[in-house]
């Protein structure tokens, strides 16, 4: 006789939708640390929408984004007494319109024999901890870094190309995404020389295109930011040479030995950075992501090396999400002979659905983990994408 009945044990109820599985499985998600530690590049640069985009009756969610040119405040007009004032008017003001595709990781399954061989270790044991552990790890959180790497993606595509699709990327469908519609006139080159000659002056280039940037929205003076990815940053910008004598300037002029030639820390060149008039803050995009397709399986980078960014400082993204269908079609019209329970993650962004179903012969247990959700770029007017590697002004 067997000392412990399976059907009582933590795992059999994550996969039970009575006894308030989805309940349990919520509170194993929030409770668990390695799940809630990180939001990954992307979330780091924006934030979440505060509601889900409707979904149409064809499964379809979309949104729209709106962005107007920044620009300075004029002068006041001068006027008689009691004189009216001219109206605002609504130039410079722009949209665009997008889906939230769909998305879905590497499925999990467990066999009526590999459910049998549980059964067995739960009846010595008495608990199913390891189990669970295992499954967190292997399963949820491998799904969980899957959709965190996607947001990436899409948001360095979105970032650097103003649009963004998934052709070659993953073994589902390959298809376009969404166009953000920058205007043309934000694709701008490097300036005289391309950053990786040996003679361009990196920082007076950076100074021009940020002085233009200004002029062309009639001397904006708001907080902007530079990004670059951190190759880029490390391997060019720090090894350019006008970068290298402001810094050995600064050493000099605050007593910091320096001997010529010697590598710039990050923290090192901050410091004397800060000191640098007209020109903005850099942040460092690190950012890459293993893409596995039918027949690859190798590293890709949404943000190419010699791209940098130029836009107003704050967020980049609004990340738009809608409720997964599977959610509402089985919890509503789910056949009698399949069962499943739901948890979100990521801040409600991703949901994991664990399914009892059968083959046909014996019982299986699922579990997917699926995303609706996209990164779209805020103030998309106003972002403006040099290309390093073009000379040109």
């Amino acid at each position: 006789m067997q000392r412990f009945d399976f059907n009582n044990s933590d795992w059999a109820a994550l996969f039970r939708s009575r006894d308030n599985g989805s309940e349990l499985f919520q509170s194993l998600v929030d409770n668990t640390p390695v799940l809630n530690l990180d939001l990954g590049w992307a979330l780091s640069q924006g934030h979440i929408a505060d509601a889900p985009t409707p979904t149409a009756d064809d499964g379809s969610a979309t949104f729209r984004i709106e962005s107007s040119k920044l620009e300075a405040a004029p002068l006041m007009d001068l006027r008689a007494p009691l004189g009216e004032s001219q109206q605002m008017d609504a130039e410079g003001a722009e949209e665009y319109v997008a889906s939230i595709p769909d998305f879905i990781a590497r499925g999990w399954t467990e066999t009526a024999a590999q459910r049998a061989y549980k059964e067995r270790i739960y009846a010595q044991l008495g608990n199913t901890d390891r189990i669970i552990a295992n499954w967190i790890e292997k399963v949820l959180l491998r799904g969980l870094n899957s959709a965190k790497s996607t947001l990436n993606q899409i948001g360095a595509q979105l970032a650097t190309k103003g649009k963004a699709d998934y052709k070659g990327l993953g073994a589902g469908i390959y298809a376009k995404l969404h166009d953000a519609r920058i205007p043309a006139e934000n694709f701008v080159k490097a300036g005289a020389k391309t950053w990786t000659d040996p003679a361009c002056k990196i920082l007076t280039q950076m100074r021009k295109i940020e002085d233009n940037y200004r002029d062309k929205r009639g001397g904006y003076s708001g907080a902007l930011t530079w990004r670059m990815t951190k190759n880029m940053y490390v391997n060019t910008f720090l090894q350019n040479q006008e970068v290298r004598d402001l810094y050995a300037s600064w050493c000099k002029a605050n007593y910091i030995a320096y001997v010529e030639g010697m590598p710039i820390t990050n923290e090192q060149f901050l410091q004397s950075f800060t000191d640098i008039q007209g020109i903005s803050p850099i942040e460092i995009v690190t950012e890459k992501e293993r893409n596995k397709t039918r027949t690859t399986d190798t590293m890709v980078q949404g943000w190419a090396d010699n791209i940098a960014v130029l836009r107003p400082a704050g967020d980049m993204f609004e990340f738009k999400y809608a409720n997964v269908l599977e959610r509402e079609m089985y919890t509503k019209y789910g056949a009698k002979s399949i069962d499943t329970t739901f948890a979100t993650m990521l801040n409600g962004l991703v949901t994991a659905m664990n399914t009892t179903t059968d083959n046909g012969r014996l019982q299986e247990w699922h579990t997917d983990v699926m995303m609706s959700a996209t990164p779209a770029l805020l103030s998309f007017t106003n972002h403006e994408i040099v290309n390093t590697a073009n000379a040109g002004e």
